[in-house]
């Protein structure tokens, strides 16, 4: 009995020899870090850390490397820092539009995925302009640019019009058989970062982005959410209405045991009218936004459907769902008949109050 005692003591404490000891004031942490297209064999890594001012602030500086592989990369940024890099703390990953068109971005998200330091709630990101220049820059509403980035990002997605992304859903959506992945586009403006839209992907590789209006059409048919801002024009010349803490939910009716099935959505639209440009806002008047409105929201998202089937991508997963619906789904056959699908859109629209005229 003492033996075993003494077994079940000391074993922790074998194990405990086991474990990488790290020390923070021996180690140098990226905030951010960005891939530049260089040629078909190498690309640019360029990481964003931490520099700690006087008076707890807190800047950025970069270092940045050339190599063909992301191993290489991270020994040669490695080589350019005085402390060994960690990856604990990354909230972003940057990809160039060039890189992900040409190259794709799995080759380097793979390892980044293997690494049991990274979070899989870290936002990765395609972006105009170099990933380099914009982790340069120094903003003036965040000392630090990557928190910068991060936060820009999730007020776009809570209270604005940009679908869901993170690390986790991209690998859900690229291994997902019925769809494929989406990602935030960011490009520079006067020297600014600004979200300019969403980057779609067939694959891993970069396909094409949808403009801000165009993502919150995409955010109708993909999430249920409470905020965001829509703005129609009246039959009336110069007359326009904008609704804001908009409600929305799309539900997908999708004929089952079929790889051609008849597909309807149905979305449920319900907006506060925040404001008006018109005069008085009578019921006559009210029941002509609601129709404008209607018509509108139906013909703006099937022209976002229509763009999706011609370029033969389903970023809104609904192959997924037909193969939810089907247990002899067939990949092929749902990929043959996808593009030339005819989805019907219905949008029932509520307006909850009335706001402000012009």
């Amino acid at each position: 009995m003492r033996r075993q005692l003494f077994l079940l003591c000391g074993l922790p404490l074998l194990l405990s020899g086991c474990v990488e000891t790290l020390i923070l004031d021996e180690l140098q942490f990226i905030h951010s870090v960005g891939y530049d297209y260089v040629d078909e064999e190498r690309v640019e890594g360029t990481a964003s850390i931490p520099i700690y001012k006087m008076e707890e602030q807190v800047g950025s500086e970069t270092i940045s490397a050339i190599a063909s592989t992301t191993r290489d990369v991270r020994l040669e940024l490695n080589a350019r820092s005085s402390k060994p890099l960690h990856s604990g703390k990354i909230s972003s990953i940057l990809f160039s539009e060039e890189m992900a068109q040409k190259m794709g971005i799995m080759q380097i998200l793979d390892s980044f995925s293997r690494d049991s330091a990274i979070g899989m709630r870290n936002f990765i990101c395609i972006t105009r302009d170099s990933p380099k220049r914009m982790l340069e820059l120094s903003s003036p509403l965040e000392i630090d640019i990557a928190v910068y980035i991060k936060e820009l990002i999730e007020q776009n997605i809570d209270r604005q019009n940009i679908p869901t992304s993170n690390f986790h859903l991209f690998l859900k959506q690229y291994y997902e058989d019925g769809q494929d992945p989406f990602l935030p586009y960011l490009s520079l403006k006067e020297n600014t970062v600004k979200i300019d839209g969403v980057a779609l992907f067939q694959g891993d590789r970069y396909a094409g982005k949808l403009n801000l209006e165009e993502a919150f059409m995409m955010k109708i048919l993909l999430e249920p959410f409470a905020n965001g801002t829509y703005e129609i024009s009246l039959p009336e010349e110069g007359e326009y209405a904008v609704l804001q803490n908009i409600h929305s939910k799309a539900h997908y009716h999708i004929e089952p045991n079929t790889n051609t099935p008849e597909i309807n959505i149905v979305v449920n639209f319900t907006g506060k009218l925040n404001e008006y440009s018109g005069g008085e806002l009578d019921s006559k008047t009210l029941t002509e936004v609601v129709e404008t409105l209607k018509k509108q929201l139906e013909d703006d998202i099937k022209a976002t459907l229509r763009l999706f089937q011609e370029k033969n991508i389903d970023p809104l997963g609904i192959g997924s769902r037909v193969k939810a619906r089907n247990y002899g789904f067939k990949l092929d056959e749902w990929k043959a008949y996808y593009p030339d699908a005819e989805i019907d859109v219905t949008v029932n629209v509520k307006i909850k109050e009335t706001g402000i005229r012009q």
